[in-house]
């Protein structure tokens, strides 16, 4: 019996041995991303509840079925897209990230990166599933325990203490203190970690400025304070619904090699920043 939390559209939801209970409204009523991953042109605690039910069924997530291995890439330009084809050439060693079931791991394969992040949420508490712990090991992965932890500074000393030398790190927006963590830690064994800031809606100014100073990437979702405090200094932008905003030239670097991979089509210009359009921004930017 595992439980887990975790924030969808800005609703808390908890799965209990694999059934959804969203427990509190969505704070987003229209996303875009959303609408063109799922269909959904506003939000309510059903449809919520019914993108949970579709990331079981489909992915097994949440359970002891979960899919490990993944080729597609939904998102154009989501973290996990970006890791993996960092990964693929090279820029990218190791990714430290979050999955259910396992909490804070160490993943070097492209297609178990892109399985463990192409769908994930916002995972607040994961309880342990063996079978997800087992299988992310037998892939190569590293987990900092079997309790199902989350701990990104102590997943990156982890993967420094394991040899690894191009380390990115994903973080909720609202661990900006660990992103100034995990640079100092990184600074003292001359190894400087990518950060990568997803998980931002909702967050304040402070903190977006926090983070501006100290990641790489960072991913706007529904975040006005991204957009104004981050979008102001990023180097550049990808993405005019759901900006994507590149800090500096490692995160640049990043963000350009996944349009080099991209299959589709792409416009890029000159511009100030933030680029936005304002019809297409998830409502209301909080």
């Amino acid at each position: 019996m595992a439980e887990h939390l975790a924030e969808m559209a800005g609703a808390l939801v908890r799965i209990r041995d694999g059934v959804p209970e969203v427990l509190t409204d969505p704070q987003i009523r229209f996303c875009p991303l959303r609408r063109d991953l799922y269909g959904i042109h506003e939000e309510s605690r059903e449809t919520v509840e019914k993108v949970i039910r579709s990331h079981i069924m489909d992915l097994g997530m949440y359970s002891s079925q979960r899919v490990l291995e993944l080729a597609e890439d939904p998102v154009s330009f989501g973290a996990s897209e970006i890791l993996m084809d960092g990964m693929a050439e090279g820029l990218v060693d190791a990714a430290v990230v979050v999955c259910d079931g396992a909490g804070t791991a160490i993943v070097t394969r492209p297609d178990v990166l892109q399985a463990v992040g192409a769908h994930m949420t916002g995972l607040i508490k994961t309880e342990p599933i063996k079978a997800i712990q087992d299988g992310l090991e037998q892939r190569g992965c590293i987990l900092i325990d079997r309790h199902a932890t989350i701990d990104q500074i102590r997943g990156f000393v982890a993967a420094l203490d394991a040899g690894f030398e191009r380390v990115a790190v994903t973080l909720a927006g609202s661990m900006s203190s660990d992103a100034r963590d995990l640079r100092a830690i990184g600074a003292r064994a001359g190894r400087s970690p990518l950060i990568l800031a997803v998980h931002t809606t909702g967050i304040g100014r402070d903190e977006a400025a926090a983070l501006a100073d100290t990641c790489d990437i960072i991913w706007s979702c529904a975040s006005r304070a991204v957009r104004e405090v981050a979008g102001e200094r990023a180097m550049l932008q990808i993405g005019v619904s759901i900006p994507v905003f590149a800090m500096t030239q490692e995160g640049k670097r990043l963000v350009l090699n996944r349009a080099l991979h991209f299959r589709g089509k792409l416009v890029i210009h000159r511009s100030s920043l933030p680029y936005l359009h304002a019809d297409r921004q998830p409502s209301p930017l909080i």
